[in-house]
């Protein structure tokens, strides 16, 4: 794992900020769901990558 990676786990990191796929604002990646449009990070993780998760 490279040094960066590393740093970002540690509990003293700066926030993981990223955009909403919703709304396209930033928010916490370590947050469970968009301050701003209450989009869960749960909708798209679990359709898997673009969407295309296996249904069995």
């Amino acid at each position: 794992m490279p040094d960066d990676d590393e740093r970002q786990l540690a509990e003293d990191s700066p926030p993981r900020m990223v955009l909403c796929q919703r709304c396209s604002e930033a928010f916490d990646w370590r947050e469970e769901s968009c301050p701003h449009c209450g989009w869960e990070k749960a909708e798209w993780t679990d359709e898997g990558r673009y969407g295309l998760a296996r249904s069995d």
